[in-house]
C-alpha cells in the first residue's frame, strides 16, 4: 500500500489537470482574502477595535470585501480538487490495461484502493495546508494584523472542517470510477451530481420552504412563518454536504455566529426582546463553537465515511473478470 500511495501522490502533483484546478483556487482565494483583507484595515482605522476583537485575523477568511468570502468559495468550487482526484482513479487502471496487471502482483485490492484514497486525502490536505498558510500570510501583510492563539486554533479547525468536505467529494469521485468503465461518464456524472449539490439544492430548498409554508404577507412575515421556513431550509440543509460544510465553517470561525436563523435575529432585535440582543451581544469561546458544530461535524463526517465505505465494497466485491 505504501508503494501505491507514493506512486499516486507522484502522479497527483506530476498532474497537469490538478495544477490548473489548484492555482485556479489559489489565485481565487488570494484575491477574496486581498480584498477582504483591504476592507479589515479600513474598518481598524476608522475604529471598531473593540466590536473586531478577537475575529479580526479570522474575517480574512469570511469578509466579502465586494468578492466571494474565501469560506464560501471553499464550499463551492473546492470539490473540484477531491473530483479531479478521484473520477478515474479505477477506470483509468482498466482503461489502460494496468489494473489487472497490478493486482496479479503480491497487492490486494482492498491495499489498493486504501491506497488511492489516502493518497488522493494526503494530496488533498497538503493542499489545503498551503492555500491556508498562503492566506494567513497575505492576511498578516495586507490586513497588518496578528492572530490569537485561539483564532490559530480555529483555523486549524476549519482545515479539518475543509479536509472531511474534500475528502466527501473524492470518495464520490472514486465510486464512480468504479461503476462506470468510461472515464468520461464517470467524470460528467461528478460534475453533475456537484453542480446539483452545490448550487440547485439550496435553491430547492427555499422553493420548498415558500410552497410548504406560505406567508401572509411576503413584505412582512411573521415570527412563526419565518421559523416554519427556516425549519424547511434547515431539514434541507442537513442532506446537503455543502450546506453543512457552509454552517459549520460559519459557526468556526465566526466567534459571533450562533447558528442562529433568521426567525431569531428577528425576535431579538424587537421592542420587546432588546434585552436578549444585548445578552448575545459577546462572542463565543472555542468550546462553545465547536460544541454548535458538532452535529454538522458529525454528519458530514458520515457522508465522508459513506462514501469511502461504497467504493469500498464496491471495489473489492467485484468479479475478477470484470477488472
Amino acid at each position: 500500500m505504501k508503494a501505491i500511495i507514493r506512486k499516486e501522490l507522484a502522479d497527483h502533483f506530476s498532474s497537469t489537470r490538478f495544477l490548473i484546478i489548484v492555482s485556479l483556487l489559489f489565485m481565487i482565494s488570494f484575491l477574496g482574502a486581498h480584498l477582504a483583507s483591504q476592507g479589515i484595515r479600513e474598518v481598524l482605522k476608522v475604529g471598531g477595535h473593540e466590536y473586531l476583537a478577537g475575529r479580526v485575523f479570522l474575517m480574512i477568511f469570511t469578509a466579502t470585501g465586494g468578492f466571494f468570502p474565501v469560506t464560501v468559495f471553499l464550499a463551492l468550487f473546492g470539490p473540484l480538487m477531491g473530483l479531479v482526484l478521484g473520477f478515474d482513479a479505477i477506470n483509468r487502471e482498466r482503461a489502460q490495461g494496468t489494473l489487472s496487471k497490478i493486482l496479479s502482483q503480491p497487492i490486494y485490492r482492498d491495499e489498493l484502493i486504501l491506497g488511492k484514497y489516502l493518497a488522493g486525502l494526503i494530496t488533498v490536505a497538503i493542499t489545503l495546508s498551503a492555500l491556508l498558510i498562503l492566506l494567513a500570510a497575505l492576511g498578516l501583510i495586507g490586513a497588518g494584523v496578528t492572530p490569537t492563539p485561539e483564532e490559530g486554533l480555529r483555523l486549524l479547525g476549519f482545515w479539518f472542517l475543509s479536509l472531511v468536505y474534500v475528502g466527501f467529494w473524492l470518495g464520490l469521485a472514486i465510486v464512480f470510477s468504479i461503476i462506470f468503465r468510461s472515464v468520461a461518464t464517470s467524470a460528467l456524472a461528478s460534475a453533475a451530481l456537484w453542480i446539483m449539490i452545490a448550487f440547485f439544492l439550496p435553491v430547492l430548498g427555499q422553493a420548498l420552504a415558500q410552497v410548504v409554508t406560505p406567508t401572509l404577507d411576503a413584505q412582512r412575515p411573521t415570527y412563526q412563518e419565518l421559523a416554519d421556513r427556516d425549519l424547511v431550509n434547515q431539514v434541507v440543509s442537513k442532506v446537503s454536504p455543502t450546506g453543512l460544510f457552509s454552517q459549520a465553517s460559519q459557526v468556526l470561525l465566526d466567534p459571533t455566529n450562533r447558528g442562529s436563523s433568521q426567525a431569531f435575529q428577528m425576535a431579538v432585535s424587537s421592542r420587546v426582546n432588546r434585552l436578549l440582543l444585548n445578552h448575545f451581544q459577546g462572542g463565543l469561546s472555542l468550546g462553545q463553537s465547536l460544541a454548535l458544530m458538532v452535529p454538522e461535524l458529525l454528519i458530514l463526517f458520515g457522508f465522508t465515511l459513506a462514501t469511502f465505505i461504497a467504493a469500498y465494497l464496491t471495489f473489492v466485491r467485484q468479479e475478477v473478470r470484470s477488472i
